[in-house]
């Protein structure tokens, strides 16, 4: 039985009132079940008796009738399995907390609470951000594309990140390591944040999104409409502009702004995947 089911069935069995509203899940459940309750239109009755067996049924799956019907919210699943027999009753994802992050260079340190750890390059951890101290960083360097987090240390030859120590951590995507993730992670950070990500009208706005920006990383402006003018990409700029344009012309983030004006002058854009390329 599936969590949805098991919580509408909470409900059910805590409710003083006999009638409750037919849904979906309720239509699956008495297609297997056909005893348990009367259906009027589109209403489901449950008398006492019906209740009762419901209480059964739940007992069965190792479920209290009297758990109240939001327990499971932020369990991890080896924690659901106090509340039932399936850990994965919790709407939790397996990997919900999970950042993939690395230091700048294979000649840096990571250290997230246990002490210094080198990685080679092209290396990384995965990490529960609920696990891990970052004080020894100074700041935070949010990489766009998983190529250039993956070989950010032939992009630190190229290009001038910012701090002493700083942690380079992925945005992430819709997979394991997710994009709402990293952000619900870094908003409660003190540290000041940099944004390595692709010099066009959709890489901008992930940056304004970010908390505490304080850097996007690129070459001095002057190389970087060296950069587009010669290597940019008419076709991508264009593609993105109609649903970004309107936001990033109202910022007046003076970070982004430079680059943004930049970017539109010269109409083209250009990914980030150059910087460790040509490394």
């Amino acid at each position: 039985m599936d969590a949805r089911t098991i919580q509408k069935l909470l409900r059910c069995v805590q409710m003083v009132e006999a009638r409750v509203t037919m849904t979906a899940t309720l239509e699956a459940f008495c297609a297997e079940h056909p005893a348990v309750g009367r259906r009027k239109g589109n209403s489901l009755y449950l008398g006492a008796s019906e209740k009762e067996t419901i209480r059964q049924i739940l007992r069965s799956e190792g479920v209290d009738p009297d758990t109240a019907p939001n327990a499971w919210e932020g369990r991890t699943r080896a924690q659901a399995l106090d509340l039932g027999n399936d850990e994965k009753l919790t709407g939790e994802a397996v990997k919900r907390r999970r950042l993939a992050i690395k230091a700048l260079t294979p000649s840096a340190s990571i250290n997230i609470g246990s002490g210094a750890i080198r990685l080679p390059a092209r290396c990384h951890i995965d990490v529960d951000y609920s696990s891990v101290a970052i004080e020894r960083h100074d700041w935070i360097v949010v990489v766009e594309n998983w190529e250039c987090f993956d070989s950010i240390h032939l992009a630190a030859r190229n290009l001038i990140f910012p701090g002493h120590s700083p942690l380079i951590v992925w945005r992430g995507d819709t997979s394991a390591t997710r994009a709402d993730t990293m952000m619900e992670w870094i908003s409660g950070l003190t540290q000041q944040v940099a944004a390595f990500v692709d010099y066009d009208p959709s890489g901008l706005i992930i940056a304004a999104s970010l908390p505490r920006l304080d850097t996007v990383v690129a070459p001095e402006l002057s190389e970087l409409g060296r950069l587009l003018r010669g290597n940019g990409l008419h076709a991508r700029f264009q593609r993105q502009l109609p649903s970004c344009q309107r936001a990033l012309d109202e910022l007046s983030n003076p970070v982004i702004r430079p680059v943004w004006e930049l970017i539109r002058h010269e109409g083209k854009a250009l990914p980030q995947e150059h910087f460790i390329m040509t490394a």
